[in-house]
């Protein structure tokens, strides 16, 4: 059955999978009300700047990243905490 899929959702990082819910809230908020479509188009913001992000951090910090008490950790959990205030924020000014 894994041979049929067509997009594998395992292979991809939370916040890609993040940002494909946020299109497929978009498409379907078109049906109920236009003004949701932006809620949608934020998400998948918020998803690929994510990802963008947890690449970068990992690529930067690849050395330490098999330490699991290495410090680069903090940097990167603190920018995603950051990136989810901004989208909380963001999200709760267009409402």
């Amino acid at each position: 059955m894994d041979k049929f899929s067509i997009v594998n959702l395992n292979n991809f990082t939370w916040y890609l999978n993040v940002a494909l819910i946020g299109v497929v809230f978009s498409v379907f908020s078109l049906i109920y009300n236009e003004y949701y479509i932006y809620y949608g188009l934020i998400t998948f913001g918020f998803g690929v700047l994510g990802h963008i992000v947890y690449k970068f951090f990992s690529w930067l910090l690849r050395e330490g990243m098999e330490n699991e008490n290495y410090r680069g950790y903090c940097f990167l959990h603190l920018s995603h905490l950051i990136l989810a205030i901004a989208w909380i924020k963001v999200i709760i000014c267009v409402y």
